[in-house]
């Protein structure tokens, strides 16, 4: 239903109609009240569906009064209870017939029939002639479904869309085809001996660019302050109770010499161990009467600890620094118990909490210090050997011993280093290392050689490194790969093989094409040809030959691509 259109009670047919007509829609629902006029007579039923099916449209009626519903029904039309409804009370199997149907009306009055038993069809008429409901087939009510039109997909519109799409595709194919698949690979077959080398060079800050003479190496030195802030906890523990403590009585078996006690001297009783708060003198012994008499004197002394456990009975005390034999005869005596002594444990800041603590700062410090060289140098080589690391400050909230659930460690580092680059470093070395050596000879480190740094020494009061190199590698005759490549681009195989039999220093040459069946021609791009170096063992000069030789057996092969 796309329209809806609202009867009055006593509207004719012909407004009903008039309605119908002046709607834009193709779709209509035409909701008729009860008792309606419209509803009165299967004619006027008839006549509003004949003429929407001459305007082909197609309408349904919406009515509540059950009735009106049935002789909807028995026309043919669609017919709804409620316009809130989704399926119809009643729907036609098939669209109304095409041919014309006389409509006869006759005017003659008709006694209206008694009313007819629930549930049985009911048919309004007006004369003898025309259709009884007897004669009628019942109809049944079947759920409307709406079915989607079908659209029949315009192949040629696509035709037209595609195949000129398709053309380029392939036209970009082979174009990339052209540009990507033709490979060629050259190897050229040098004579080489091992070679190995020392250097010393250095890095410094103030060249800015290689001075081979001196071997100085241009570098950055990077001196770089963070400070960072932490709160850790503590885990010490201390008994910061009190110390038991009393007073001695010395006395001196031994001889007539004096005994002295420095502060501090100790003492010990039933296991534990107390110290002397003052220093003392006890006098030697003498004989009064035929009686030896001790030398006695008084000490204060207290618990080398504090606790409960501390405080011991009156008795006697060993004096721990005297030999066994003078402890039997100089020795102290407590005429009263020890007392004071008590336990309070608390958590104290632990030397290894304070080092825990620092190391942490100190490592993150320095890993983000470094990470911050190198973004702001990337590409650049940092030694880990060559990076000094040093706490500027450090500050604590809590003393170690002191007493603390946690503190916060602030701890300020400095990081100094020296950055380069490692690829133009090695290019230096060999740089250097070829100002030994012949003109018309070179260093390479193909395929297994090496520059490796045997020792590192920073000197950053002087912003140097100082390093010691070693160098394993392979020399040869001199051979110009990047020039090479550019000499053999758009030259045939005849004309590479001419041009590469003279080329000084080299003793054979092989040119591999791919894919072999297509091209016969070194492309013109440079990126589709590749020139490397074989090393091969030295043969005598007589039975060399500048032409491919398979009697030459490679010993060693390096692979130097050589970028456009």
């Amino acid at each position: 239903m796309e329209e809806i259109i609202y009867l009055e009670p006593d509207e004719e047919i012909t407004s009903a109609i008039d309605k119908v007509k002046q709607s834009k829609s193709n779709n209509l629902a035409i909701v008729v009240p009860r008792q309606a006029t419209l509803l009165q007579s299967v004619v006027n039923l008839k006549l509003l569906a004949k003429e929407a099916n001459n305007l082909g449209k197609s309408i349904a009626i919406v009515t509540a009064d059950k009735i009106g519903r049935n002789l909807a029904a028995q026309v043919g039309l669609t017919v709804y209870d409620s316009i809130r409804d989704r399926r119809p009370v009643f729907q036609p199997p098939a669209p109304l017939p095409k041919g014309e149907e006389e409509i006869v009306i006759d005017m003659a009055k008709v006694e209206p029939e008694a009313p007819k038993p629930k549930g049985v069809a009911v048919h309004h008429f007006q004369e003898e002639g025309t259709l009884r409901p007897e004669k009628i087939k019942p109809q049944i009510a079947t759920p409307w479904t709406h079915k989607e039109p079908k659209t029949t997909f315009q192949w040629g519109k696509l035709n037209k869309i595609i195949w000129p799409v398709l053309g380029i595709i392939i036209l970009l194919i082979l174009i990339g085809s052209y540009f990507v698949l033709p490979k060629v690979k050259v190897i050229l077959k040098v004579e080489a001996l091992d070679y190995q080398k020392d250097l010393s060079a250095q890095i410094s800050s103030a060249k800015t660019a290689a001075d081979l003479d001196n071997n100085i190496f241009p570098g950055n030195f990077v001196e770089k302050t963070k400070e960072k802030e932490e709160k850790f906890p503590s885990t010490g523990k201390k008994n910061l109770g009190g110390k038991a403590s009393g007073t001695l009585t010395l006395y001196n078996y031994w001889d007539s010499n004096p005994q002295s006690l420095v502060s501090g001297a100790k003492f010990s009783s039933s296991s534990k161990t107390f110290v002397a708060k003052s220093a003392v003198t006890i006098p030697g012994t003498s004989i009064r009467g035929g009686n030896i008499v001790p030398g006695t004197a008084t000490v204060d002394i207290e618990a080398e600890n504090p606790g409960e456990g501390y405080n011991v009975k009156a008795g006697r005390f060993t004096i721990v620094n005297l030999t066994a034999a003078q402890q039997e005869k100089i020795y102290g005596q407590s005429s009263k118990d020890l007392t004071g002594g008590f336990s309070k444990e608390v958590t104290v800041v632990s030397q290894d909490d304070f080092n825990q603590a620092k190391d942490k700062l100190s490592k993150e410090l320095t890993d983000e210090i470094l990470s911050e060289v190198k973004s702001q140098n990337e590409g650049m080589e940092i030694l880990d050997k060559a990076i000094q690391s040093g706490i500027v400050d450090i500050k604590s909230s809590a003393n170690v011993d002191a007493e603390a659930s946690d503190f916060t460690l602030n701890l300020n580092q400095r990081i100094k280093v020296m950055v380069f680059s490692q690829s133009l470093f090695n290019q230096f070395v060999i740089s250097a290392l070829e100002k030994q050596l012949a003109y018309d000879k070179m260093i390479s480190l193909e395929p297994t050689g090496s520059i490796d740094l045997v020792k590192i020494e920073p000197k950053y009061d002087q912003q140097i490194l100082n390093v010691d190199v070693k160098v394993s590698g392979k020399i040869s005759s001199r051979v110009d790969l990047e020039k090479v490549k550019k000499d053999l681009l758009g030259k045939s195989r005849s004309q590479a093989e001419s041009y590469l039999s003279n080329l000084s220093g080299v003793k054979s040459y092989e040119i591999q094409f791919s894919p072999s069946f297509w091209i016969r021609r070194i492309p013109k791009f440079s990126r589709s040809s590749n020139v490397s170096l074989e090393y091969i063992e030295s043969v005598p000069e007589a039975t060399s030959s500048p032409s491919v030789s398979p009697s030459l057996s490679p010993s060693s092969r390096a692979t130097i691509e050589v970028s456009p």
